[in-house]
């Protein structure tokens, strides 16, 4: 459980680094701000799902740990809804681009997965086949 603060941190930052080369995109190419604008949407709306998941993840598991039973699961629901709610956002309302804010909801999700791979990857500081416990 120590280790989803500290993997929520890194997609935050990772989050925060798109949304400042979103605003750098957009100071350097104006006439693509629908495009760099709906990123800047998808990302905020990404990083939302990621808090959200964090935060269900916790609870849930404070809940199993008390030795009572769960009563709702992940949240799926929720989490579309927000993601529906940033792409009505972004195209009704600020008219930016569709796909570019597709793109920007999957970046957080996609960091938090290679993040989570990469950390199990680097915990485990051996090969796989390595026996253990055999003295040679």
């Amino acid at each position: 459980m120590d280790e989803l603060p500290a993997l929520l941190r890194r997609v935050s930052r990772i989050a925060f680094f798109f949304l400042s080369a979103g605003c750098l995109g957009w100071a350097i190419r104006p006439d693509l701000q629908n495009v760099f604008g709906g990123f800047m949407i998808g990302v905020i709306g990404g990083l939302a799902i990621s808090w959200h998941l964090a935060w269900k993840l916790a609870r849930l598991g404070d809940t199993i740990i008390s030795g009572r039973k769960p009563r709702s699961g992940l949240g799926f629901l929720t989490r579309a809804c927000i993601g529906l709610l940033a792409g009505v956002v972004s195209v009704r309302t600020l008219h930016f681009d569709l796909a570019s804010t597709a793109a920007g909801l999957i970046a957080s999700p996609l960091a938090t997965l290679l993040l989570g791979i990469l950390s199990r990857r680097r915990r485990s500081g051996s090969h796989p086949t390595d026996e253990r416990g055999e003295k040679h």
